[in-house]
Order: C-alpha cells, then structure tokens, then sequence
C-alpha cells in the first residue's frame, strides 16, 4: 500500500489526481487531496474541461462515501459550491459540465 506522503509525491499536478480518479487509484488519498483543490476553486479544470475534478468524483460509487463519511460532508459541500459556480458561467460553458466526458 502507498502511503499518503508517497501519494502527495506522485501527484504532481491536479491532471494526476484527475488520472487517480479515473483509476479508482488509492482513493482514500486522493480524494481528500481533490476535495482541498475543490475547496479552493469547485471548478477547478485538470485540463479536460472546467469542473472535471468535480464531474470525477460525482461519477464514484455511493460505496467510496459510504467508507469516509468526513470526506462525504467535504464533497458535498463541493457540489453545492460547483453548482452555484456554475450559475455564473455562460449558457454553453455551464452544460459543458454535463455533456463532456470525464473519462
């Protein structure tokens, strides 16, 4: 198993935990290090389109939240801050959040 500071010393950019997410590659640290991303800005872009850290982790089992309630309460105030976000974004931008692919 890889520890967390090895974790932080292979993620060198948010496309890696984007990559990480996608994978489903040690999760339990990776996600709190895309909720701290999310936490600065709930759009964040790991390069693919405004918002895909956030589109990955919508896009992750009801089971992985079940397994880190603190990390739950963390993502959903994540989700909230990306839908009021959203709002302000032009009509096109806005739904690209929904119709891009995240993987």
């Amino acid at each position: 198993m890889v520890s967390v500071s090895e974790m932080k010393n292979c993620i060198g950019s948010d496309a890696d935990l984007l990559i990480a997410l996608r994978d489903r590659t040690e999760l339990h640290d990776v996600i709190p290090m895309v909720l701290d991303v999310l936490e600065r800005d709930p759009l964040a872009s790991a390069g693919s389109f405004r918002g895909d850290l956030l589109r990955a982790l919508i896009g992750l089992p009801a089971e992985v939240w079940h397994r880190d309630p603190a990390s739950f309460q963390r993502y959903k105030s994540a989700v909230r801050a990306g839908a009021v976000a959203r709002l302000s974004l032009p009509r096109a931008e806005r739904m690209a959040f929904w119709t891009n692919e995240e993987s």
